[in-house]
């Protein structure tokens, strides 16, 4: 939820770009963010030019940031998939429009969330 509440009024932030690679999230060094994060999650095999190509463009610093980044929400992904917590019924009202537009809901771990009737 906070994506999407950090990108509000920032019109050249596409938030499609975080889960279509295709598209160009307006983030700067987005295509080389977008590299290190799918190869550092299994996406692809080339994690070592991935790390490289982002200390290049970002500094040595970013490479460390990011992969902090990436190990903090792959922890909470797992923690919240195998608890099956649900959204809040605030998140839940607030996410709507961009989790719909995202396609988020259609994420099979998805599954993993109880029931919010």
């Amino acid at each position: 939820m906070l994506l999407g509440r950090n990108s509000e009024g920032n019109e050249a932030l596409n938030l499609n770009g975080t889960v279509r690679n295709e598209v160009d999230s307006g983030i700067e060094h987005g295509d080389v963010l977008l590299r290190f994060s799918d190869a550092a999650v299994g996406r692809s095999d080339d994690l070592a030019a991935a790390r490289e190509a982002l200390s290049v463009a970002m500094g040595p610093d970013a490479v460390v940031d990011c992969a902090a980044t990436i190990a903090n929400f792959q922890r909470m992904v797992r923690i919240a998939d195998g608890c099956g917590i649900p959204l809040d019924p605030f998140s839940r009202e607030e996410s709507a429009k961009w989790r719909d537009g995202l396609g988020i809901d259609n994420f099979r771990s998805r599954g993993n969330t109880f029931s919010q009737a």
